[in-house]
């Protein structure tokens, strides 16, 4: 009786508005037995078989509180800071062109943080708000630009009815427009959140000081 091959490499295909989501599914890999070892475009999360709960994954924002990208020098010491602790750093490509570092650390080593006192969490989680207020305005923005757009190619193609590139342009236009809009709101769902987690750990802090 012949035995079915076990695979020791997967990929899995996920897209998340926020770093929290993408580090629970890593987690959740890790508990699994699949330790994260690569990820592209921010999308294509590839993994090997590793012993379940052997890792702890952890991502964090290469974003200062202004929603800044860091620059590289930033972005090195982090990564210096976690190989340090024992951690391992995962190669990726990112759609949002570096912002974020993605650590994996095995478990017996212990609790694996990356901000552990109040103020780097609050300007860790300032960062991320702005960031996403930033990028979702700019997008609402793009919106509005096809919309309109598409809207003055439906009123030419009603003067010239016999030029339909004028009825194409219009429906690319506003498919452009409705994939925009998506994007915007998907950037933005977390924005609340956000500042939620802000205001208590503000509060936190308070009480502690």
């Amino acid at each position: 009786m012949s035995m079915k091959k076990e695979k020791n490499n997967i990929t899995k295909f996920r897209l998340y508005a926020t770093i929290d989501r993408e580090e629970a599914f890593l987690n959740e890999m890790c508990a699994a037995g699949w330790k994260p070892v690569r990820i592209i475009l921010g999308a294509w999360f590839q993994f090997e078989k590793c012993r379940p709960g052997e890792y702890i994954a952890r991502v964090t924002t290469c974003i200062d509180p202004k929603g800044h990208r860091a620059g590289k020098q930033r972005r090195q010491q982090l990564s210096e800071i976690l190989i340090e602790s024992g951690a391992e750093i995962i190669p990726e490509t990112n759609i949002d062109a570096g912002t974020r570092i993605y650590a994996v650390r095995k478990a017996e080593l212990g609790e694996f943080e990356i901000n552990t006192d109040i103020d780097s969490l609050i300007s860790e989680y300032t960062g991320r708000r702005r960031y996403h207020i930033t990028l979702g305005a700019l997008l609402l923005a793009f919106f509005v630009l096809c919309a309109c757009w598409g809207c003055s190619m439906i009123h030419e193609y009603r003067l010239y009815p016999d030029e339909a590139f004028h009825l194409t342009s219009a429906c690319i236009e506003f498919v452009c427009a409705a994939i925009e809009l998506l994007c915007s709101l998907v950037l933005l769902i977390p924005v609340p959140k956000y500042s939620r987690k802000i205001n208590e750990l503000r509060s936190q802090r308070e009480i502690e000081e």
